[in-house]
């Protein structure tokens, strides 16, 4: 394959609002000092990939209009704790005993996050006691329902991170519907989705998350977001990665651009699906998912906004600045798709979000159901 570096990356079609939380900049002081209470900060390496991260100014983008401050607050914390997992557990050099030593450390921190009543012992890491702490915070502040949902969504992204991990190994062999299944996952989609509901004022209803419609938008959003990252990151990965531009390479035989300006075409086409959906369903949206999904659409422009500029992402190191104004030059947004088929894909694993268009009718309505 050619070098990852060697590319010229296509504009984002992304017609969507940017905004940013005015709790942006108090939350990410109160994480910086709470990540450096449990001596996160003390390691110079540590402390680097907490400062390119930018967690606080990535929530605040992707959800402008907080309407749970205390729990904005804390998700700011707890999502700095994730960020920090990925890095470690499945970025970062392999832990002693490989792929089997990733699966066992994911699963402690996994028992961590589901026990209410964890009890810390002398043995435990900072990370632990720190994961107990934000975990307790969490289930003060916020409803069993939605602490529940955060916990399966994190389940989620473990078990995807593990396969993707193994799908490294097979990048050759590798369908581009398996690789698309697994980036739902490994991807955090719908953990993020489960951290914008949490931010709203009302609980959106059991029978509104199992919405065949609803779960067709909320996946398309999330997998809008997974190919965003895919794109905007690609310069700082290796060709052995596991990213869709990679994989079209492999099973296409295509050039390191052509497999970028197509996985930017994917992309757009489940871009104008999701708004497709999201407008259909927003025409009878009762105000938990009317909130879920107006934050949804500027958290997939403030994701793009973050992962242009963060160091994280940019390989340069930060100049401190305020979060409003690392903003992406107007130059890397397109104001058309890079195609407007409107035909389902060949993906199994996602081809099914385009057969709920016109099909929303009733599928926010509130559960009538005690």
């Amino acid at each position: 394959m050619e070098s990852s570096s060697e590319f010229t990356l296509p504009p984002f079609y992304c017609p969507l609002p940017a905004a940013c939380s005015p709790l942006t900049e108090a939350a990410g002081a109160h994480a910086l000092e709470w990540m450096a209470s449990y001596g996160f900060c003390d390691v110079p390496a540590t402390r680097d990939r907490i400062h390119d991260a930018q967690v606080h100014r990535l929530l605040g983008l992707m959800v402008p209009q907080v309407e749970n401050e205390e729990v904005f607050l804390t998700l700011t914390c707890f999502a700095n704790l994730v960020l920090l997992a990925e890095d470690l557990l499945f970025d970062a050099s392999p832990p002693t005993g490989g792929l089997s030593g990733i699966i066992e450390q994911a699963g402690r921190v996994m028992r961590v996050l589901e026990s209410p009543g964890y009890r810390v012992s002398a043995a435990d890491d900072p990370y632990t006691l720190a994961l107990v702490d934000v975990m307790s915070r969490m289930r003060a502040e916020s409803s069993p329902a939605r602490v529940g949902r955060l916990v399966h969504e994190m389940r989620r992204c473990f078990a995807g991170a593990i396969r993707g991990i193994n799908a490294v190994q097979q990048l050759g062999r590798l369908t581009e519907d398996q690789y698309l299944s697994i980036r739902l996952d490994d991807v955090a989609g719908h953990l993020t989705v489960a951290i914008i509901e949490m931010c709203g004022a009302e609980p959106l209803a059991d029978d509104a998350w199992q919405s065949p419609a609803v779960l067709a938008c909320l996946e398309s959003a999330g997998m809008v977001g997974a190919l965003d990252n895919d794109l905007f990151s690609y310069r700082k990965e290796s060709v052995h990665d596991l990213n869709l531009i990679n994989v079209l390479q492999e099973t296409r035989g295509l050039s390191l651009q052509r497999a970028v300006d197509e996985t930017m075409v994917v992309r757009d086409r489940v871009m104008q699906l999701f708004l497709r959906l999201r407008d259909e369903l927003l025409v009878s949206a009762p105000r938990p998912l009317r909130y879920l999904l107006v934050q949804l659409s500027q958290a997939l422009r403030g994701h793009v906004e973050w992962g242009l500029t963060a160091p994280r992402h940019t390989g340069a190191r930060a100049v401190a600045a305020s979060a409003g104004e690392a903003i992406a030059p107007a130059t890397c947004w397109a104001d058309s798709p890079s195609s407007t088929d409107a035909s389902a894909p060949h993906y199994p694993s996602i081809s099914w979000w385009w057969d709920l268009i016109g099909r929303s009718h009733g599928a926010s309505a509130p559960s009538t159901r005690e």
